[in-house]
């Protein structure tokens, strides 16, 4: 894993290309949705099946087939950077994560061996999964097409990972509860055996009192659907991260989102 580097990051928080990764020891995956303008610009999301990164579609991985005979996987010595260890597993756990989110998702403007769904995947040894989007929130429906081009009935996911809510502030709360109600549902419907995550606003792109309504909106329309979602919050968490001008997370704040989100997993 590559250790924190003092860099600076990213040139605009909209977001942008996917990435995805899977694992050492199964086959992986890569996703995108189509590429987006920004947001309030009216960009689609192309839901035609599995296509190579490279066209701008979602690429899924087929689950690995659970009557396999379990085998133990030996952990990975954790590097010099102190990252935790891949956790053993057995052949027969091998579900993926799936990120549904916007362009921190995405990796946007950091290197891709440093954007944290690639990271979860060295942790915690799964699959990952991305369907992301530039300039994707709740507030405008973008979240619901990303849910639905991630085909979740069809990865059959451990855990699910709705990382939005940046470029949700200033829309109102209510618009913004109602697509989480609707996204968190539909996740709970195609994968009951999924855990839920999501991941509210970055703070050094809004902190203010519109950001707190935003990100509480959220939490508590997740939780209104199901009590057990799991919430990370780098707003009301008070993180400290290096940023670019335009407020992109840098990689410390991918290290540390990747460190919670493997935890989960």
């Amino acid at each position: 894993m590559a250790a924190p580097r003092n860099r600076r990051h990213l040139r605009r928080f909209g977001y942008g290309v996917a990435l995805g990764a899977g694992i050492a020891f199964a086959p992986f995956a890569i996703a995108a949705a189509s590429a987006d303008p920004g947001a309030g610009q009216g960009g689609s999301v192309n839901t035609n099946g599995a296509q190579p990164v490279a066209t701008q579609r979602i690429a899924l991985a087929k689950p690995v087939a659970l009557a396999k005979p379990a085998v133990r996987v030996a952990p990975r010595v954790a590097p010099a950077g102190g990252r935790t260890a891949p956790r053993i597993q057995s052949a027969a756990d091998r579900r993926p994560v799936v990120v549904i989110g916007a362009s921190v998702s995405a990796g946007k403007e950091v290197p891709s061996v440093d954007a944290y769904p690639r990271q979860v995947r060295a942790i915690s040894d799964r699959p990952v999964l991305v369907s992301a989007r530039s300039g994707a929130g709740y507030a405008d429906g973008s979240m619901a097409q990303l849910t639905r081009a991630a085909d979740l009935p069809r990865t059959n996911p451990s855990l699910v990972v709705l990382q939005a809510g940046t470029n949700d502030v200033g829309a109102s709360p209510g618009v913004v509860a109602g697509q989480v109600r609707q996204v968190v549902s539909t996740v709970r419907r195609q994968a009951p055996g999924a855990r839920i995550a999501v991941v509210t606003v970055f703070p050094s792109i809004h902190n203010g009192a519109a950001a707190r309504s935003t990100d509480a909106a959220i939490v508590g329309a997740a939780r209104a659907v199901d009590p057990s979602v799991a919430v990370i919050s780098p707003l009301n968490e008070g993180w400290r991260y290096r940023a670019s001008a335009d407020g992109h997370p840098g990689i410390a704040a991918h290290e540390r989102l990747a460190e919670r989100v493997s935890a989960l997993a």
